[in-house]
C-alpha cells in the first residue's frame, strides 16, 4: 500500500533541491540533488556525516522520505521565515571560521 505524499512532504523535497540547500552548511559538502536530512534546531538540510553528529549532541534530526511533515515545519524551512542554508550561513554561521578552520582549540568540520 504506497501512499501518496502530503503536500507539506512535496514542498520540504523540492525546498531541498534549492542550490542554496545542496551545500552542508556545516561542513561544505555539495550534493547535486540536496540531502536527506533536516536538523531541526537550525532548520537546515545537512550531509549524513553532519546530521549524525547533531544528532550525538542531541539535536533533532529528521529524514525527508522517512518522517512526516506538518506544514509549520516545512515553513520554517524557507529562507524567508529564517531557515534553510543560506539563513544558518547568515546568522548561525556568520562568524564561524571557514571550513575545516580552527577556532580557539577547535575546528570547523571538514567537507564529508
Amino acid at each position: 500500500m504506497n501512499q501518496q505524499p502530503t503536500p507539506a512532504e512535496i514542498k520540504v523535497k523540492k525546498l531541498s533541491k534549492l542550490k542554496p540547500n545542496r551545500t552542508c552548511p556545516n561542513c561544505g559538502q555539495y550534493k547535486e540533488f540536496g540531502f536527506g536530512n533536516v536538523c531541526i534546531k537550525f532548520y537546515t538540510f545537512v550531509c549524513n556525516e553532519c546530521k549524525s553528529s547533531h544528532q550525538a549532541i542531541s539535536h533533532r534530526c529528521k529524514s525527508l522520505t522517512m518522517s512526516t511533515w506538518s506544514d509549520s515545519e516545512v515553513n520554517a524551512l524557507m529562507d524567508a521565515n529564517g531557515g534553510g542554508n543560506d539563513a544558518c550561513l547568515r546568522t548561525w554561521l556568520a562568524k564561524a571560521p571557514e571550513v575545516g578552520g580552527s577556532y580557539g582549540r577547535g575546528r570547523r568540520p571538514k567537507k564529508g
